[in-house]
């Protein structure tokens, strides 16, 4: 790997790829910065999941308790119909 060298804070360009050395370092920043936005994408997908799930959960528990609430107002109003 060729290295970069700084003469007087002129870049001088670099054999292996031709970009000078404050272009290199602006690319490594860059590339730091996708990186923190990345993690921060991959934890909010992770939140999400769990969200998604705690979500199904409820809405299984809501219907099941609606469903509970049904019956037992339609077996009410079958022992009101006897009397």
């Amino acid at each position: 790997m060729t290295a970069c060298l700084c003469v007087r804070s002129q870049a001088v360009r670099c054999a292996h790829n031709g970009l000078s050395f404050p272009l290199l370092l602006e690319y490594a920043a860059i590339n730091s910065m996708l990186d923190q936005i990345n993690s921060c994408l991959d934890h909010l997908e992770e939140k999400n999941d769990h969200l998604h799930v705690c979500l199904k959960e409820l809405l299984e528990s809501n219907r099941q308790t609606r469903l509970e609430f049904q019956q037992q107002s339609k077996h009410k109003h079958s022992w009101q119909g006897l009397s």
